[in-house]
């Protein structure tokens, strides 16, 4: 009995060595529900969807169209390598949530030279990158409908009251659930479902079939470039390297993916716990830090299971889904914007509604606008939600003062970075118009896909055991993914910061 009661003591005491931060715990690995590709839908769906409803917006309703307008479907390709690429770093994050229970930006507070010192890093970075544009983008729909015609200058104020009332609506839906993750879940999972399905059902029957190839071949053109007389003398990299980072998630919006998983309880994150809501989240807590489970058989076993339920989220349902999201406003841009017309903030959109209301009568203008404010509106209500919450567990996991609060206090961070983030998108919607936000988020965020996947990719050969690092293929996977970034960061450099204002001085 007493040997028993001493290796029992001896395994509660098991750590491993967790780098800049306290070591993690040991215990076994959760088993997950038995993998069934028909019951993955039932048992285990939620962090995909959530990840997937805040990409289907800017990427792929305003930049997407924005370049399918200008070059036809031949630059898809661009939006094919990106979504893939995007993938890997998605799987590859989420390998390290199953492993430890975190999200991944507790990782990489745990690599030297601190977590202080990534803190914030990754703060500053991601601040510059947080405009609101979403919610004046989904405002602009709200408004025309309300109005009759798309805003001008002049409707500017009306505009804003709408993006104010979308940015509360989001705040709303937050406030809910005991789990904030449970109300997101709901409520994207009838977004896209939306989104997707009104798409689909307008492209069958009001676009030709020549279109729907046009735009299929587009995501497989690879390398293909508009010729001079096209339009490629004067490529706009600035625009294709925003469209190439909102092909997915782009910037932090794929690391916090992580954070879902960890909420959803996928892996040793049924260990853990989840950011509580306001109401209704009284008997949720969440841990300071992960746990690990011990290197065994059964537990690499589970482990297996648990990344057949992650490869099945991140590629039957993210990456088709942001395929679909891509090509369904692509082939609407194509039929019905006329070609080489240059896209600024909702011209896409009008385009789009008119030519359908041509087609269909004017309930389909009204539909349109609706189907383009729920995707932009999903894109807001996951921005709402993913800011505040990647800083909380910033500073919930990474300041020894803040994993003195109480489990069940996550909430009260939260809120209170929440409410700022607010505010600013407030001020915001004063300084720059949405189109204009967009871009910078996404210029911003193709840097950091540079930035966290190599990352990732150091944190997992570091802190994995070997029997769970990802295989060879996947870390190149993740090196290219940082390389195919780069290149389009490099070429906007060249072209908007070099060309017209350094070379100058050089040469002059």
């Amino acid at each position: 009995m007493a040997e028993n009661q001493n290796n029992t003591e001896s395994s509660a005491a098991e750590t491993v060595p967790g780098g800049s931060l306290p070591d993690w715990e040991v215990q076994d690995l959760p088993a997950p529900p038995p993998y069934r590709f028909g019951g993955a839908f039932r048992n285990i769906l939620g962090p995909g969807i959530i990840a997937l409803g805040g990409s289907i917006g800017s990427g792929e309703w305003l930049l997407g169209p924005a370049i399918t307008a200008q070059y036809g479907g031949r630059l898809l390709w661009i939006a094919t390598i990106a979504i893939f690429l995007q993938a890997f770093l998605n799987t590859e994050a989420i390998r390290y949530t199953v492993y430890t229970g975190e999200p991944m930006l507790s990782g990489y507070m745990r690599c030297r030279p601190g977590s202080r010192f990534w803190a914030f890093f990754y703060s500053i970075i991601d601040f510059f990158g947080i405009w609101p544009g979403w919610a004046m983008a989904a405002a602009t729909a709200v408004a025309a409908a309300w109005l009759g015609y798309m805003p001008a200058d002049a409707d500017q104020g009306t505009v804003r009251t709408f993006a104010y009332l979308i940015f509360f609506v989001c705040l709303f839906i937050v406030l809910f659930g005991g789990k904030i993750y449970n109300a997101l879940e709901k409520v994207q999972l009838v977004m896209v479902v939306w989104i997707i399905g009104y798409l689909l059902i307008i492209d069958i029957f009001m676009v030709s079939p020549k279109i729907w190839w046009t735009v299929i071949k587009g995501f497989f053109s690879f390398g293909a470039l508009p010729s001079a007389d096209e339009g490629g003398g004067g490529i706009d990299w600035l625009l294709l390297g925003a469209f190439a980072a909102f092909a997915g998630s782009g910037g932090l919006g794929n690391i916090t993916i992580t954070n879902y998983v960890r909420d959803k309880g996928w892996g040793m994150s049924k260990l853990v716990g989840a950011i509580p809501s306001i109401i209704g989240g009284q008997k949720v807590t969440l841990s300071h830090l992960g746990k690990v489970f011990r290197i065994t058989p059964e537990n690499v076993k589970r482990f297996r299971e648990w990344w057949k339920y992650n490869r099945f989220e991140q590629y039957y349902i993210w990456v088709v889904g942001c395929f679909f999201g891509m090509a369904l406003p692509a082939m609407l841009t194509i039929s019905f914007v006329p070609a080489g017309q240059a896209i600024d903030e909702w011209s896409a959109a009008a385009f789009q509604a008119e030519g359908l209301a041509e087609k269909g009568g004017q309930i389909f203008w009204y539909l349109t606008l609706l189907c383009g404010f729920w995707v932009l509106f999903s894109t807001q209500l996951g921005n709402v939600d993913m800011v505040p919450r990647r800083y909380t567990d910033i500073i919930w996991t990474g300041f020894s003062k803040a994993r003195r609060l109480k489990e069940s206090d996550a909430k009260y961070i939260y809120y209170p970075i929440l409410v700022v983030y607010i505010l600013w998108g407030v001020v915001a919607m004063y300084l720059a118009k949405p189109f204009f936000m967009i871009l910078v988020s996404a210029t911003i965020g193709g840097y950091l896909l540079v930035i966290t996947s190599l990352h990732t990719l150091y944190v997992n050969r570091k802190f994995l055991p070997k029997e769970i690092q990802p295989p060879v293929w996947r870390q190149i996977g993740l090196v290219l993914c940082a390389v195919f970034y780069s290149i389009f960061g490099t070429l906007t450099v060249i072209q908007k910061l070099i060309v017209p204002f350094i070379l100058p001085l050089i040469t002059g």
